[in-house]
């Protein structure tokens, strides 16, 4: 009788974890039943940044920690082409050109050494102001002309070798009489569908927003991308804002929430006269849910949702507006110390309840970047002076001052994970 050999798997795990946030990895050692040729691997995490150095040159890095320390862009990581936007892709992240020719780049850890590297490049013919990770294989991002009517574009990106796998061409909504034309604020999917959040502008003024006092969202089918209806809501604003990444976001139990800011400082103008607030559509609809509104204007004491960051269990972090006086004030992420009026908020979507976070100075604003780790979420927080990273306690809804920023401010915080042989 023929000798049957089983292979036996023993894993040997070592795992190194610096709990003031820094890299973290993990060895596991596969042996045969002989102890021979065993491989080792390493499961790497590594923090990545998207820092604005001096002279406004975006730079993206790697860093060992977020709490202590100096994040310098100098001698280190990426330069890019322009002033970029960075998106988190799954375990990529994606850099998009904004004043550059619309390129996308995505960046990744090698599975050979866990540092980063560029995984590819390619070039859309529109400049792109939504997106939203789909799966392990694809990413959509939302094009759109800064002005004129010219049809809007959704393109479905595959992130295994960064090309264009489809476009689709849409109109969402066209007010031709009033000169208005739908801007995407924007996108997710769920299921088989997918949501474009998007307000009413001036077809050759981003900013000015008549019609801004009811929310809007363009449904389609997934992923056909066939045009199934528009929905809207009068109890709040318009969702989002321009060039924001969280205007729709998915909570663990399938339901989907957006923001609205109803802000001259984000971008609204005239500023609505409707509260800032959360809307809900629940799990398998595809319409705004009557019975839910999160009045957060009213809850905060009249602060306004700038930008809101989905923290898990029910809440989320805003950065609020506290002042809202002057057009497009809070697109500054240099704002001169002293005039700094966006402050953060955690707001439970279940209670309607919103607690200021201590410990934490006023802010300017711009890009949003904010990184959830296991019961804390990392923001930047800068002014003229320069950035800082601050470690926020979700429970507590208590900050702590963490690494400082060599430059300007981070326009992105990320993490991402290797296996390395």
């Amino acid at each position: 009788m023929k000798k049957q050999f089983l292979t036996l798997l023993l894993l040997s795990f070592s795992l190194i974890s610096f709990y003031s946030c820094e890299e973290t990895k993990e060895v596991a050692t596969i042996l045969d039943p002989d102890g021979k040729d065993s491989v080792e691997t390493v499961e790497i995490n590594k923090f990545v940044l998207g820092i604005e150095a001096e002279g406004a040159q975006d730079v993206l890095l790697t860093t060992e920690t977020l709490t202590d320390g100096e994040v310098s862009p100098i001698g280190n990581g990426f330069e890019q082409p322009a002033w970029m936007s960075f998106f988190k892709a799954g375990n990529m992240i994606i850099a998009a050109g904004y004043t550059s020719d619309n390129i996308f780049t995505g960046y990744a850890l090698s599975d050979q050494n866990g540092e980063l590297e560029n995984k590819g490049q390619l070039i859309t013919d529109q400049g792109v102001y939504a997106t939203t990770n789909v799966d392990e294989n694809h990413f959509i991002a939302i094009g759109a002309p800064r002005a004129g009517f010219e049809e809007r574009t959704i393109f479905l990106i595959d992130k295994n070798d960064m090309s264009i796998a489809g476009r689709t061409k849409t109109r969402i909504d066209e007010r031709h009489a009033e000169d208005l034309v739908a801007f995407p604020s924007g996108v997710a999917v769920r299921g088989d569908k997918l949501f474009i959040s998007y307000f009413l502008t001036k077809s050759e003024k981003i900013g000015d927003t008549p019609k801004a006092e009811t929310a809007k969202i363009a449904v389609y089918d997934y992923p056909s991308m066939t045009f199934v209806k528009l929905i809207v809501d009068d109890r709040t604003s318009e969702i989002g804002r321009y060039t924001t990444d969280f205007s729709l976001q998915e909570d663990e139990n399938g339901n989907l929430y957006s923001f609205s800011t109803a802000s001259l400082a984000s971008g609204f103008n005239p500023a609505p006269n409707v509260p800032s607030g959360f809307l809900r559509i629940k799990k398998d609809e595809t319409d705004f849910d009557t019975d839910y509104f999160f009045n957060f204007q009213e809850k905060s004491g009249g602060a306004k949702i700038n930008t809101a960051v989905y923290l898990g269990n029910g809440k989320m972090l805003v950065r609020a507006v506290v002042a809202d006086q002057q057009h497009w004030s809070a697109y500054a992420p240099n704002i001169e110390e002293g005039y700094e009026h966006l402050s953060f908020m955690i707001a439970d979507l279940n209670t309607q309840t919103v607690v200021p976070v201590s410990n934490i100075p006023l802010t300017g604003g711009g890009e949003m970047a904010a990184l959830v780790k296991e019961g804390k979420v990392y923001v930047n927080v800068s002014n003229s002076k320069g950035g800082s990273l601050y470690e926020i306690d979700i429970e507590t809804a208590t900050a702590t001052k963490g690494a400082s920023i060599v430059g300007h401010y981070a326009k992105g915080i990320f993490e991402l994970s290797a296996t390395v042989e």
